[in-house]
């Protein structure tokens, strides 16, 4: 389907099915594929999974601008889809920067969302990474180089080398030049003025071990969008990969207590 910066690409289940559709949102150098875990345990309902711009299958910004990779733009990506699929109501749920894109839908769309769900995500890390030694570690070491070391600080300890090795290889499919406009874009980011505006029930789940949100930039960014918060023990940053079934039941627990009762935020 076509987006502003190109086709979309999208991944779609049981789209005839009841309920609320899950719309689900990959963090940076992601793609639509790596939900394939959850998407395969949540609960029965319509799920649509993103590739958002210059990631999987969907084409990248042209001009690699300075905000062209950032959560305004994203947003924009998510809207046209669901636009395309005439969706009036949905669940958001993101991972990573994924999250802070969920955030900017919700706030841009304020009929759209019924709730809103964070993985691993913060209202800005510009604060706690080095967005220039990160490129400088980029350029000096190469693609793949850099994302198998981003892939060891990004999940939890003891996860299996074979995820780490795909998840870096992922990663590293766009060219230098793209990278660093996405993580340029991801890491100056801050998402806070989007937070405030949303106003459905929020739930944030940061791992135990996550180093690039870690639990107390989690727990601000559930204060700010007035929801829960939720430590998960023994995760990472990707949970949503590492252990796809505690994601998949924590999202239905979330979504079925909003479903039963329209409870006000922060509920």
């Amino acid at each position: 389907m076509a987006g502003a910066a190109g086709p979309i690409s999208v991944l779609c289940k049981g789209l005839e099915s009841p309920g609320t559709p899950l719309v689900l949102i990959h963090g940076i150098n992601g793609a639509a594929s790596q939900w394939t875990g959850v998407i395969d345990l949540v609960a029965d309902r319509p799920i649509l999974a993103i590739d958002l711009r210059g990631h999987g299958d969907s084409a990248g910004a042209a001009d690699r601008r300075p905000g062209d990779y950032g959560a305004e733009a994203y947003a924009r990506d998510v809207a046209a889809v669901l636009d395309h699929f005439a969706l009036s109501r949905a669940h958001l749920a993101g991972a990573s920067f994924g999250g802070g894109v969920a955030v900017t839908v919700a706030a841009q769309r304020p009929e759209l969302p019924r709730s809103v769900t964070v993985i691993g995500g913060a209202l800005s890390v510009a604060g706690h990474a080095d967005i220039d030694a990160l490129l400088g570690e980029l350029n000096r070491r190469g693609p793949v180089a850099f994302f198998e070391l981003v892939a060891s600080a990004s999940f939890a300890p003891g996860t299996a080398e074979t995820l780490l090795r795909d998840s870096a290889r992922l990663a590293a499919r766009n060219d230098v030049e793209t990278v660093e406009a996405i993580l340029r874009d991801a890491f100056t980011a801050d998402v806070s003025a989007a937070a405030a505006a949303v106003g459905v029930a929020a739930l944030v789940l940061t791992g135990e071990h996550d180093r690039t949100c870690p639990p107390e930039l989690g727990a601000a960014l559930a204060l700010a969008l007035h929801g829960r918060h939720s430590v998960l023990p023994d995760r990472g940053h990707m949970a949503h990969l590492e252990d796809p079934g505690l994601i998949a039941r924590l999202l239905d627990r979330h979504l079925t207590d909003v479903e039963r009762r329209p409870y006000p935020i922060g509920g």
